[in-house]
């Protein structure tokens, strides 16, 4: 059964709306989330600090903590592992380096010379 134009197009109204509502609440809700965080932070840094606060920071400063260094036990443990292995593909002799042969340079041959190239073409006028 195919639906008229006029329910089709009422449809796609009704599927745009809610998507932009959707949309509109979505910006909203975000907004309002990052605005409630900011006035949260800004009233922390704004508040002053515990008053017992400075009075256990200078206790420390009066009654630093003592730093004991004392040898600890300790154990070295070593492990050695040999392996013995046979090389999967057999390895081929080696060849044999000698000196280079040195090659009478070979005859030269005469041959009539080149004809010069052609000369370029003329520039166009670009039309």
């Amino acid at each position: 059964m195919a639906s008229s134009p006029a329910v089709r197009d009422r449809f796609r109204l009704a599927v745009a709306a809610v998507s932009g509502l959707t949309a509109v609440t979505a910006l909203s809700a975000t907004g309002w989330v990052a605005g409630t965080a900011a006035h949260s932070t800004e009233a922390q840094q704004a508040a002053p600090a515990r008053p017992d606060a400075p009075a256990a920071h200078a206790d420390r400063a009066r009654h630093p903590r003592k730093v004991v260094i004392r040898p600890r036990p300790h154990r070295t443990h070593v492990t050695v592992h040999y392996v013995q292995g046979t090389p999967s593909a057999p390895v081929g002799g080696g060849g044999t380096v000698s000196q280079p042969v040195a090659h009478a340079p070979a005859p030269a041959t005469h041959h009539a010379a080149a004809p010069p190239p052609p000369p370029a073409p003329a520039p166009s006028s670009g039309s």
